[in-house]
This record gives structure tokens, C-alpha cells and sequence, in this order.
């Protein structure tokens, strides 16, 4: 599936692939970039850090919003994903959480190196997401 994108979209999915390139997976072969833009036009790249405890691993969607967020931003309003596989893959749950926590109408831009790509809205990814009690 390929949906027509933006200038502004094809830029941030040139910059996922191009941080894809920088993962570190040597446990799954699977490198993921990611790039997110900030609501004032900065993009903060990310890319999967495996570890051999697999549970302290770090997907690019999480690398590339905790670079943002170090760097003072909290407002965002797209992010591209894109991996090694042959389609569109989508940000897994814990990502969705974690992004879901800034922008719940953020562009989410699923993308592959065969030029597939997949437009949605992080709410319609996550539905019912988890809020705090405060």
C-alpha cells in the first residue's frame, strides 16, 4: 500500500531510513529508524538498541521521542517508522503508549525501504490507551 505523502512527510521517512541504517540488532536482524517532528519543525531521529536482556531494549520511536523530549520538546506532529520488512510496520504497544502520553492526533507514518507506506493517526492505533489518575 502506498498512500501520497507531503513533502513534509517524505522528508521525515527519508530521515527513518537513513536512522535505520544506525540500528543495533544483532539479536533479530531487524532494524527499525524512526523521526519525529516537533510541532515547531525540529526532527529528532532514533533507531532500535538491542541488548542481549532483551527487555532492556529500546525501539527507534522511544529513541527518537526521549531525544526530543531531552532537547525541551513536548508537542509533536508526525512521526515516520521504518524497518527491514517488505511492508508498512506499524510502532509497537509500548511506542504507542509512550508517544500517545504527547500527541494523541500525532501523523503516524509507517514506511519500508520498498517504498510502502501506511498514513494513520496515533489514536485510531491506540484506541483506549492507559491515562494516570492525576
Amino acid at each position: 500500500m502506498k498512500n501520497k505523502l507531503n513533502a513534509a512527510q517524505k522528508k521525515l521517512v527519508k530521515k527513518a531510513l537513513e536512522a535505520r541504517k544506525n540500528a543495533y540488532a544483532p539479536y533479530s536482524n531487524f532494524r527499525v529508524g524512526s523521526a519525529i517532528e516537533s510541532s515547531d519543525g525540529k526532527i529528532f531521529v532514533g533507531c532500535n538498541v538491542e541488548d542481549a536482556a532483551y527487555s532492556t531494549t529500546c525501539c527507534a520511536e522511544r529513541v527518537a521521542l526521549f531525544t526530543a523530549v531531552c532537547a525541551g520538546k513536548k508537542k509533536f506532529k508526525r512521526i515516520a517508522v521504518a524497518s527491514d520488512a517488505d511492508g508498512a510496520c506499524p510502532p509497537c504497544g509500548t511506542c504507542r503508549q509512550a508517544l500517545m502520553e504527547f500527541e494523541r492526533d500525532m501523523e503516524v507514518i509507517m514506511a519500508s525501504p520498498k517504498g510502502h507506506t501506511k498514513l494513520m493517526r496515533l489514536a485510531d492505533l491506540l484506541p483506549e490507551p492507559f491515562h494516570s489518575l492525576r
